[in-house]
C-alpha cells in the first residue's frame, strides 16, 4: 500500500494533471469536474484530481503529503468537508474517498453542496474554541484581551492569523447556527521536547495520526476519548515515553494551533526548520549528506558536500562546524558530531561525484586569483570549471594559504591538502607560488581579463604592551608559519630566528591560541602557558581543542593579563613577563564579563618565548586601486563580491578579517559565479552531483532513539602525541552510521508541502483590473508573483491609490482591495496582524514606497 501512496502522493505534488502527450497517458482517464475535462491517473482520489486541475475543494483532513482515505481504507472520523455530486450516483460523496474513474462528471458546488459544508463545519467548530471568528474586531487581536469579555479558553490561539481552520471557515461559510464550544479540558503540555500541545484545539481530523503512524511509519499516537469528545494524542504520557522521533511531520501537517513547534521562527520558517543547512556559510545540504552517511554510502556523502565546495577532507577536519551549534537534537540531547562525519565521508570517497561533475570547454578567457587560501581555491576551481583559464599566485611555496600555514598538521595532515589543491590543478589550473602580487595593473597589463583577491589574515595583531617587538616575541600566524615551514630555531632571512627554549606564554583564549600552545609542545617546550584574561567559561575556543590543551600537558591560566615584556638580562631564559591579576566586572559589547585589573597584583615570570594569538589582519592592500573599508578591509558588494574596481573581486580574510574556512569558502563560490557572468558565462556554478538520491520519508519506529546520546570520534592517546601526526582519527565505520542515524531528519518536514488554501480575492495588477475598483475609501494589498503580501495601505480613494501604484506592476503582480470607511484604523488592524504572522513590517515595492509607507 506505501507504494501506491507515494505514487499518488508524488503526482499530486505536481499541481498538474498529465496531458494526453505523457509516457503514461494510457494510465490517465478523462473526467469533468464543474464543466472542465481533467485527466488523471486511474485509481487517485478525486480530491487529487481537482486540486491538481486547480479546482479548490475545502478539506482538512486531507492534505498533498498525506495519503487520500481512499488508499487508506478509509477513516471513521474526519471533516466531511470535501463533498461532491457525481452524475449517475444518489447524495454526495466526500472526493477524498472515491477514486477516479473514466468519464465521471463531477460538481463541486452548489446550494445544496453549500448548505452541507456550513453544517459539518459547524460541527467540526462545536468542539474548538472560535468566537473569535466571527467577531467584528477578529483582524490585528492579539487574543490577550477581548472587548467583548469572552472567556480565554472560548478565544482561538496565537496563529490565528495563518491558521488553516479560520481560512476555511471563512470559504465555507459560519451558519448562525454553529454550537458554542464546551470546554472540557483536554490536556496542555509545553514542557516536553519542541513542542507545544494544546489537545482543546485538536479538531480530530487525524492528519497527525496519519502522518506519524502510516506516512514515517513511528506510531506513538492514538485516537483518545474524553467525555464524549475525540482526540489525537500520544500512546504514552510523554513525547519520549511513545517513542517520538520529533521529525515534525505531525506539527506541519496540523491545521490548528494544536501542535506548535516552539523551537520555529515564524518569519524565518525553512531556515528555522533545517537549521544545520540553513547555518552552513556554503548551503551544504547537510541532513542529505548526514542521513547517507548513515547509510554507509560515503562516496554518494561526498558528492553532496561537493556539490558546494571541493574540499570535504580539509573542513572534514577544521571546519568550525556551524552546523553542529544549529543542530536541532541539541534541544533534545547532544547536537550530531557532523563535521566528523563529513570527514569519514572524504576519507572513504568512492570518486562518485565525478560520473556527473563537468568541466566546460575554454572560454578563451584568463582569471587570476591572488592568495592560494581556501577562498582562492575555491574561485579558482569553479572558474577553471567553466571553462575559463585560471592561475593562481601566492607568495609562500605551496598552496592551502591558512589552512596549510595557519592551522597545524596534527590537525589536518598535509597529505589532505595536497590531495585537495591536487583537484583543482586537475582542472588546468596553473600555480606560482613564491610570487608576490603587488598591483593589479600588472596582472591586467598580461592579458587576465578579471581577478580574485583572496589574500589571507597572515599578519598578526600585536600585544600593544611594552616590549612585544623584542626577539622572540611573536604573532600567531608568523609562528605557525615558521612552524609548518620547519624554520623554528633558524635564523630567517632577516637575521632574526624564533627559539622555542623551555618555557613558552601563550596569550590568548581561542582556537588559534590553543594551536600555538599544542605546536609549542610538540616542538619541545617542556612548559606552556596559556593566558586568558577571563575565565574558561568564557574562552570561545572550541570545547574539543581546550581539552586537547589539557591532555597534552599546557597549562591553562585564566584571569590573567601581560602587561609588559622585558629581556632578561640576568636569567637564564631570554625574557621576563610582568603579569597583572584580573576579575570581571560587567559585561561587555560581546556579551561578556568585562576583564578589569586587581590594583597591586603585577608579578613578573620568565619565559623563553612570547606569542600573542589575539587576532589576525590581512596584509596593507595599497597597490591594487581597490576602495578599502574599515581595518583596510576590501570593501565589496554582498550580493556578488565585486570591488570599487571593475573586473577585480575579493573574498575571505581581506573582506572579512580573520574568518573561518568555511566562510572563505563561500565566498570564493560567490565571487566565482560572478566572475564568470563577467567573463562572459551564465554565472551559474550550481552542480548536481548526486542527482538520483533523496530522503525516504518512511522512517520507522526505534526504540532508544530519542535518548540515544552524541558518540565521539577517536583520538590518540595522549601519550604518543609528541609528533605532528593526525590526532583525531576520527569515526570507525560502525560509530559514525551510529551517530548519523541519530539524526531527527528535519528536511523531511522541510520538504512537505504548505496545504491547499481557499481562493483568495485577488486580481492581477494591471489597467484594466484597476479600472473596475470602486473610488470609495478603503485598503488595497499588493502581492509579489508569489502571492506574498508587498504593501498593506489605506486610501480615499481606492482606484486612485492602485492607479499610482501600476508602474510597480514589474515587482507587484497582484491586488486585492476592501471598502473601509475608516481605512486608516483597517489598515492599522491588517499591517498588525502581518506583523503578527511574520515577525516585521511587509517589504513594500520600492525605497520610495518604503518611505513613503513606513
Amino acid at each position: 500500500m506505501q507504494a501506491i501512496q507515494t505514487s499518488e502522493i508524488r503526482w499530486y505534488k505536481t499541481r498538474k494533471a498529465p496531458s494526453a502527450t505523457d509516457a503514461d497517458a494510457a494510465a490517465c482517464v478523462g473526467i469533468t469536474i464543474d464543466g472542465k475535462v481533467v485527466q488523471a491517473p486511474a485509481g487517485v482520489s478525486l480530491l487529487s484530481a481537482a486540486t491538481a486541475a486547480g479546482i479548490y475543494i475545502p478539506a482538512l483532513c486531507a492534505h498533498p503529503d498525506l495519503p487520500p482515505a481512499c488508499q487508506r481504507g478509509g477513516s471513521d472520523s474526519g471533516c466531511n468537508l470535501c463533498v461532491v455530486e457525481i452524475a449517475g450516483t444518489t447524495g454526495m460523496r466526500t472526493s477524498c474517498s472515491v477514486p477516479v474513474e473514466a468519464g465521471m462528471v463531477v460538481t463541486t458546488t452548489s446550494p445544496a453542496i453549500d448548505k452541507l459544508r456550513k453544517e459539518r463545519i459547524a460541527k467540526t467548530l462545536g468542539t474548538h474554541p472560535h468566537v473569535c471568528l466571527t467577531c467584528p474586531q477578529r483582524e490585528g487581536c492579539s487574543r490577550t484581551t477581548c472587548s467583548f469579555g469572552n472567556p480565554v479558553e472560548q478565544r482561538c490561539c496565537s496563529i490565528f492569523n495563518s491558521c488553516e481552520l479560520r481560512k476555511v471557515s471563512d470559504y465555507v461559510g459560519i451558519p448562525p447556527t454553529t454550537p458554542n464550544y464546551k470546554h472540557i479540558q483536554l490536556p496542555v503540555i509545553k514542557d516536553e521536547p519542541f513542542y507545544d500541545r494544546d489537545y482543546n484545539l485538536c479538531i480530530d481530523c487525524r492528519r497527525c495520526l496519519v502522518a506519524c503512524n502510516e506516512v514515517r511509519g513511528v506510531g506513538c499516537l492514538e485516537v483518545k476519548n474524553t467525555d464524549g469528545r475525540t482526540w489525537v494524542g500520544t500512546i504514552a504520557a510523554t513525547l519520549l515515553e511513545s517513542g517520538c522521533k520529533f521529525c515534525s511531520a505531525c506539527v506541519t501537517v496540523c491545521p490548528t494551533g494544536a501542535l506548535m513547534d516552539r523551537t520555529l521562527d515564524v518569519a524565518r520558517k525553512e531556515e528555522t526548520q533545517v537549521p544545520c543547512k540553513a547555518t552552513c556559510p556554503a548551503g551544504i545540504d547537510v541532513p542529505r549528506y548526514v542521513q547517507l552517511v548513515g547509510l554507509g554510502m560515503y562516496g554518494e556523502a561526498v558528492a553532496v558536500v561537493r556539490e558546494k565546495l571541493p574540499f570535504p577532507g580539509i573542513l572534514g577536519r577544521a571546519c568550525f562546524s556551524p552546523c553542529e551549534s544549529a543542530c536541532r537534537r541539541k534541544d533534545l540531547d547532544d547536537p550530531l558530531s557532523i563535521r566528523s562525519l563529513k570527514r569519514i565521508a572524504a576519507d572513504n570517497d568512492t570518486g562518485l561525484w565525478r560520473k556527473h561533475s563537468i568541466q566546460l570547454p575554454p572560454s578563451g578567457k584568463r582569471a587570476a586569483v591572488v592568495g592560494a587560501g581556501p577562498g582562492g581555491l575555491t574561485a579558482a576551481y569553479y572558474l577553471a570549471k567553466k571553462g575559463h583559464s585560471v592561475t593562481v599566485f601566492d607568495a609562500l611555496p605551496a598552496a592551502g594559504g591558512m589552512a596549510r600555514y595557519g592551522i597545524p598538521s596534527y590537525r589536518v595532515p598535509l597529505a589532505v591538502i595536497d590531495q585537495e589543491v591536487g583537484e583543482v590543478e586537475k582542472l588546468g589550473v596553473e600555480f606560482r607560488f613564491n610570487t608576490r602580487i603587488e598591483n593589479v595593473d600588472d596582472l591586467k597589463a598580461q592579458g587576465f581579463d578579471a581577478v580574485f583577491l583572496g589574500i589571507g589574515a597572515q599578519n598578526g595583531d600585536p600585544l600593544g604592551i611594552p616590549g612585544d617587538n623584542l626577539p622572540n616575541v611573536v604573532d600567531s600566524p608568523t609562528f605557525l608559519r615558521a612552524a609548518t615551514m620547519g624554520k623554528i630555531g633558524k635564523v630567517g632571512a632577516d637575521g632574526t630566528a624564533i627559539s622555542i627554549g623551555k618555557r613558552v606564554a601563550v596569550i590568548g583564549g581561542g582556537n588559534v591560541a590553543t594551536d600555538n600552545a599544542r605546536s609549542a609542545r610538540r616542538l619541545g617546550a617542556e612548559v606552556v602557558d596559556m593566558v586568558y584574561r577571563r575565565t574558561q567559561e568564557e574562552m570561545p575556543a572550541r570545547d574539543d581543542e581546550v581539552q586537547g590543551c589539557i591532555e597534552e600537558q599546557v597549562n591553562l591560566r585564566f584571569l590573567l593579563a601581560p602587561k609588559k615584556i622585558e629581556l632578561n638580562e640576568s636569567g637564564t631564559s631570554r625574557l621576563r613577563i610582568t603579569y597583572v591579576r584580573m576579575q570581571l566586572g560587567e559585561p561587555d559589547a560581546s556579551g561578556r564579563r568585562r576583564p578589569m585589573e586587581i590594583a597591586g597584583s603585577e608579578f613578573t615570570e620568565d619565559v623563553d618565548l612570547v606569542i600573542g594569538a589575539i587576532g589576525q589582519r590581512p596584509e596593507v592592500i595599497t597597490g591594487y586601486g581597490v576602495q578599502l573599508a574599515k581595518n583596510n578591509r576590501v570593501q565589496v558588494r554582498e550580493d556578488n563580491m565585486l570591488t570599487s574596481r571593475p573586473g577585480v573581486y575579493a573574498g575571505g580574510d581581506c573582506v572579512l578579517g580573520p574568518s573561518t574556512l568555511i566562510e572563505s569558502v563561500a565566498q570564493g563560490r560567490k565571487a566565482a559565479a560572478a566572475m564568470d557572468a563577467f567573463l562572459g558565462g551564465d554565472g551559474n556554478i550550481e552542480e548536481k552531483l548526486l542527482p538520483d538520491w533523496d530522503t525516504d520519508p518512511y522512517i520507522g519506529r526505534e526504540e532508544g532513539f530519542n535518548t540515544r546520546k552524541r558518540l565521539h570520534p577517536i583520538f590518540i592517546d595522549p601519550a604518543k602525541r609528541n609528533n605532528w601526526d593526525e590526532v583525531e582519527l576520527g569515526f570507525d565505520e560502525a560509530t559514525a552510521r551510529a551517530e548519523a542515524l541519530r539524526c531527527l531528519k528535519c528536511n523531511l518536514a522541510a520538504k512537505i508541502e504548505d496545504m491547499v488554501l481557499p481562493p483568495e480575492a485577488w486580481l492581477e495588477l494591471t489597467a484594466e483590473n484597476v479600472a473596475g475598483v470602486q473610488t470609495e475609501s478603503g485598503v488595497y494589498q499588493l502581492l509579489d508573483a508569489d502571492k506574498k503580501v508587498l504593501v498593506i495601505r489605506g486610501v480615499e480613494n481606492l482606484r486612485e491609490g492602485l492607479e499610482a501604484m501600476l508602474d510597480k506592476a514589474d515587482i507587484a503582480k497582484y491586488f486585492v482591495w476592501e471598502d473601509a470607511p475608516f481605512f486608516s484604523q483597517r489598515e492599522n488592524q491588517l499591517v498588525q496582524a502581518y506583523m503578527q504572522q511574520y515577525g516585521g513590517m511587509p517589504p513594500g515595492v520600492g525605497a520610495d514606497e518604503m518611505d513613503d509607507l513606513f
